[in-house]
Formats: structure tokens, C-alpha cells, sequence
């Protein structure tokens, strides 16, 4: 099965903290020869069949420049068989999910210091003492509390159900040049299989406050006694000193609407305009998480790929048979370039699958076969 990558090796400008960070890495999958899915933005155009290059993940554009593969004027003017690509739904119908939670942790602190000392003094006619007492009482608090809220959707992938056949100069690469490792330096190692359609919400909040509290008193003492007269007075000296601050962040994407939301506010009041700003963004993310199967359905529906029972091409409605027996043939519909652009330019491409070239019938069969060119 293909294994998802942490996105910071598909994405070096943004990486995004919220997803698990103990994924493989891409560059992990590639040694392994494993399929690798990437998560997908709608900014770049990528068509299945596409090469890509392992080793240039980490680089701007890992993307083939050049293709092994004919392309569709030359599959036309030879009578090949073409490249066809399906949107597929295997199952007859689509996948959801909805993961919420919430940690909190709360640290309270107190301490007190106390300590004093007394002097004497004896003259004969007359004493003198003197005492001076010192308390400190410190009062700290410390609330942190996280939530997490992530919402998937998925409806099926559009794949490359007919792979094209490569070019005669592909082929004498494989069978006269450097082989398998030649073709993959040059072309790549790797081509885009297709892409997975749907959408993917999530934000985290998490909150800060702390609260400090210090208490002082200091007292004095002094009693003087003679034989005429006895002198005694106590005075205290108080002090206190609160604070209280808190902070919010922020941070959420939605897929579908290629939104990105990281702020983080500090206050002192327990009401800003800054702060009842964020509560509104979070609520909005918030929404768009809840309501995110029905606007992926009704953005697939603008594009021109129904998800609806009944699907309409041309002039024609076809009708989809969700029986649980019905054949996957039944559940393809063909899918061209321009809808594939719709799609990725739409958001809903969520997720490219990429899938070892060296899997390829066509590159097994020039690398085993003797036939000559």
C-alpha cells in the first residue's frame, strides 16, 4: 500500500507542524522502492504519467523535464494503444473522518519564607530588645490547555488506468545504455500514478495563562524597660504584587480553499479586539471542518466530476449501480487533461500517488527481452 510522507519533504518552504512528525521520510520510501503518496496544493498542475526524481525532492522542482513516454500526437499518428485515465471510486462510495482532541495540564506552586532575629541590649538602669520578623508567601499558577480538531474526506482517485508506451529512444536507453539505472537518472524514478480526490481540515488551539501572586510583611518589634517606665510598639510593613497574562495560538489549514491560519495573541484584560478576531477564525475553521464532505461534493460537482448516483456526460445521464457486486468497470468514468487541471486548480487533489517506474510492464519487458530495436 502506498505510505504517506511528512509534508516537509514534499513542501521545504511550509512545513506543517500539525501532521505526525514519525512518518518515513520520502527520500526513506525511495531507497525502499515503496509507493509514496505526498499531499498535493493546487498552485502547480501535475498530470498523471508525469516522471519525477527521488533524488531532487528536496530541490524546487523534482519533476522530469523530459518523459519516456509517446505522446498523444504520436500515439494518434501510430495507432498505439492511449494513455486513458479513470476516475475510480472501488468501493462504490467515499470515506470520511473526524478526530477531536483535547490535553490539559495545570501547574500550582507555592512557597513561604520566613525567618527573623532579635538584639538585646542591658544598660543596668534600663534593657533594650528589638525584633524584626520577615514573611514571604509566593502564590504561582500555570494552565496549558491544547485541542485538536482534524477533519478527512476522500471520494475516490483519478489513476492512470492505461499507461503509455515509451519512446523507441526509452527503450534503446534500457536495452543498449546503462540500463535501469540509466533510464531512472535520466527520466526518473518515479511517475505520478494519480491523484487522490477529497479534502482535509485541521486546527489546533492552544491556550496559556499564568497567574502570579507575592505576598510580603515585615515586622517590627521594640520593647525598652527601666526603672521609671516600660516602652513596647510592634509596626508591620505589607507589601503585595499580582499578575495575571495569557496567550492563544492559532494554526490550521483547510485543503480545499488552500487556507493557512497561524496567529498567537498575548493579553493581559480578559477581552481584546485582537482576541474576539481569533475567536471568529476559529470558528470559521472550526465550520469548514464540520462542513467539509458537502463542499468537497459541491466542488467536484463545479468541476464536472458527479458524485451523485446519476452522472451526466454530454447529453447523456449514465446511471451507477451501488450495488455491492458491481463490477469496477461499472464505477470508471474516462477523465482528460483539462478536467485533471480542474481538479488540481479546485483544491481537491488532496494527495499524489507516486509509483516506482521499474514497475512498469513496458520497462520490465525492454530490461528481460531480447528483441531487437
Amino acid at each position: 500500500m502506498p505510505v504517506a510522507i511528512d509534508s516537509e519533504d514534499a513542501f521545504l518552504s511550509s512545513p506543517d507542524p500539525l501532521l505526525e512528525s514519525n512518518k518515513p521520510s520520502l527520500s526513506a520510501l525511495a531507497e525502499q522502492r515503496l509507493p509514496i503518496v505526498i499531499p498535493w496544493h493546487p498552485e502547480q498542475v501535475i498530470y498523471p504519467g508525469q516522471l519525477f526524481h527521488s533524488r531532487l525532492s528536496r530541490t524546487q522542482n523534482p519533476w522530469s523535464k523530459i518523459s519516456p513516454f509517446i505522446d498523444t500526437e504520436q500515439e494518434q499518428e501510430t495507432g498505439r494503444v492511449p494513455r486513458r485515465m479513470v476516475y475510480l471510486s472501488a468501493d462504490g462510495g467515499t470515506s470520511g473522518s473526524f478526530k477531536s482532541t483535547k490535553s490539559q495540564s495545570t501547574t500550582a506552586k507555592e512557597d513561604h519564607e520566613s525567618y527573623g532575629f532579635t538584639a538585646t541590649v542591658d544598660l543596668g538602669f534600663c534593657s533594650a530588645s528589638g525584633s524584626l520578623q520577615y514573611d514571604r508567601h509566593l502564590s504561582t499558577n500555570n494552565d496549558d490547555v491544547m485541542t485538536s480538531v482534524r477533519s478527512s474526506y476522500r471520494c475516490g482517485s483519478v489513476l492512470l488506468r492505461q499507461a503509455p508506451e515509451l519512446t523507441t529512444e526509452a527503450q534503446i536507453e534500457l536495452k543498449y545504455g546503462d540500463g535501469l539505472e540509466g533510464f531512472e537518472d535520466r527520466f526518473g524514478d518515479y511517475y505520478l500514478f494519480g491523484y487522490n480526490i477529497g479534502g482535509d481540515n485541521t486546527m489546533m488551539v492552544s491556550t496559556n495563562s499564568q497567574s502570579m501572586s507575592l505576598a510580603e510583611r515585615r515586622t517590627l518589634s521594640v520593647k525598652i524597660e527601666s526603672f521609671f517606665f516600660d516602652i513596647e510598639f510592634t509596626t508591620h510593613f505589607d507589601s503585595a504584587e499580582a499578575s495575571a497574562s495569557a496567550s492563544l495560538r492559532v494554526t490550521g489549514y483547510d485543503s480545499l480553499l488552500h487556507t493557512v491560519i497561524d496567529q498567537s495573541q498575548s493579553w493581559a484584560a480578559s477581552a481584546t479586539a485582537d482576541f474576539d478576531r481569533m475567536q471568529r477564525d476559529t470558528a470559521k475553521m472550526r465550520n469548514l471542518g464540520s462542513t467539509l464532505p458537502t463542499r468537497v461534493e459541491k466542488k467536484a460537482e463545479e468541476v464536472g466530476l458527479l458524485l451523485s448516483p446519476t452522472a451526466v456526460f454530454g447529453d447523456r445521464a449514465v446511471k451507477i449501480n451501488n450495488s455491492p457486486y458491481t463490477p469496477i468497470a461499472a464505477l470508471e468514468r474516462d477523465v482528460d487533461e483539462s478536467l485533471c487541471e480542474r481538479l488540481v486548480k479546485s483544491g481537491l487533489v488532496v494527495e499524489m500517488v507516486l509509483i516506482p517506474v521499474r514497475s512498469l510492464r513496458s520497462v520490465q519487458y525492454w530490461i528481460t527481452e531480447d528483441d531487437i530495436i
